[in-house]
Order: structure tokens, then sequence, then C-alpha cells
């Protein structure tokens, strides 16, 4: 089994976007079935994409190097597309998504693309964590479409 979100998010530089979780939604938001979550690494953002189910929205926090934080929250029953990208796709080894493609009204476009984070933070390479982190990215992904109004 891999790391939680709440554990990989207990490292020193990654720990503020857990300080920011937990003042934002409490620790429930890494216990609770009521939330997916998912972390996106790079070099000039540390990101959090949090998906409410009972109140059908997506959260995304985050931080840059500067230690700024910003917080948009999203209606997923207004989502006008959803685009999943794989990679080399297989029926047979159930190819993860790489990244998702969100469309909302006014054109606004979100890119989750959890891959990012292995070249930021290397503890991401262990296959452990990256099984885990595909994981929880199906979740997200999963918890987009059932909130989903269509």
């Amino acid at each position: 089994m891999g790391m939680t979100v709440s554990e990989r998010l207990n490292t020193p530089g990654v720990e503020n976007l857990r300080q920011a979780a937990v003042l934002e939604f409490t620790a429930e938001v890494f216990e609770s079935d009521q939330f997916r979550s998912l972390e996106v690494l790079t070099s000039d953002q540390h990101q959090l994409f949090i998906v409410n189910r009972n109140d059908r929205t997506l959260t995304v926090l985050s931080i840059d190097p500067t230690m700024n934080v910003t917080k948009e929250t999203l209606l997923t029953d207004r989502i006008i597309s959803m685009k999943e990208y794989f990679q080399d796709y297989s029926l047979v080894d159930n190819t993860p998504p790489k990244k998702l493609e969100v469309v909302f009204p006014e054109g606004r476009v979100v890119v989750i693309e959890p891959g990012l984070t292995l070249t930021q933070e290397k503890s991401y390479l262990d296959p452990d964590i990256q099984n885990q982190m595909n994981e929880d990215f199906e979740l997200l992904i999963n918890a987009l479409k059932s909130t989903v109004i269509l």
C-alpha cells in the first residue's frame, strides 16, 4: 500500500500545502470519503486539487515559492467537458490517465497533470507512491464524474 496524500504532504517543502488544506477544510479533507484530493508539485507552484462530492465543487489550493496561497473553488455542475489523456493506453494493463483537462464556462480550462510531481519531488519516484498517486488521480476523476450534473 502506498502513502496517503496526508502522509505525502508531511514532508518538508510540501507540508505548507497540507496546512493550507487543513486550515481551509479541517483535517477531514484527508479522512472523509466526501473529499478526494490529489497533489501536483511543480517548481513554480504546489497545488492540491480537492473534489467535494457533497457540495459538487473542485477546489484548487496553490502555493508559490514565496508562500503566497491562492484558492479557487469551481462548481462541478458547470463543467462543459472533461478529457482524459492516456499514454500508450492498454486495456490489459489498465493504463491510468496521464492528465485531465476540465473545461468550465467562459473557456476556463483546468489541467491536472500529476506526473509533473515526479520531476519536482524525487521521493515520488518510488513505485508504491507512484501507484498510489495514479489511484488517487483515478479516484479524483471518478469523484468529478459523480458530481457533474448532465
